[in-house]
């Protein structure tokens, strides 16, 4: 999974590899898409997690202040036993679910949990190295977050936010765009998505 800004070559430099002290800030249910892999389409319901790094700051803007710097994974919207989703979300509590629990557990109650993210790096074959989230687990004893820097973000198909769904990154609103639930929510009309309800 690729984390958002982290090319070398545009001028990013990518998250720093190790562990850091994270917060989740922002989550995403992008929908159901078509993905390829191995050469075959399958349809697959897609969630995006967004953490800051209150450790790790940087004024982006001369003249502003520092600001955490942010990673995201997508993950397939699933809390079956092998899926990625729940062995990270059992990372994050520090717990280990039954299944009952894992198939009403609400995605949602995550948002504000703080972690130790483990961010690896990865050279890719265009030569770009990009940061990406390997694991996380509970915050060791004794060690403590920030304060929180981002508002909360969430966007579903329940609950949609005309206003969130605006201050999207073009390339995450393009592939909710492209969902099954976008296109039964609003069809051909676009402009209907950018309308807080």
């Amino acid at each position: 999974m690729i984390s958002s800004s982290t090319t070398t070559k545009k001028g990013f430099d990518p998250v720093p590899a190790g562990n850091h002290v994270a917060r989740l800030y922002r989550i995403i249910h992008i929908g159901t898409v078509v993905e390829e892999y191995k050469g075959e389409k399958k349809d697959a319901n897609k969630v995006r997690l967004g953490f800051e790094l209150p450790n790790e700051t940087k004024v982006f803007k001369e003249g502003d202040e520092a600001k955490p710097l942010v990673i995201d994974r997508e993950f397939t919207l699933s809390m079956h036993e092998k899926a990625n989703l729940r062995k990270f979300v059992e990372g994050i509590l520090g717990v280990t679910f039954l299944d009952e629990e894992a198939n009403i557990f609400d995605i949602a109650e995550l948002m504000g949990k703080t972690c130790l993210l483990n961010v690896v790096h990865k050279k890719a074959t265009n030569g770009n190295t990009y940061a990406n989230i390997q694991s996380a687990s509970p915050l060791p004893k004794g060690m403590t977050a920030p304060a929180a820097f981002n508002r909360p973000i969430l966007l579903d198909y329940d609950n949609w936010d005309g206003e969130v769904f605006n201050t999207l990154p073009p390339f995450i609103a393009d592939k909710i765009k492209t969902s099954q639930q976008y296109k039964e929510k609003f069809g051909d009309n676009d402009e209907n998505a950018n309308i807080p309800f």
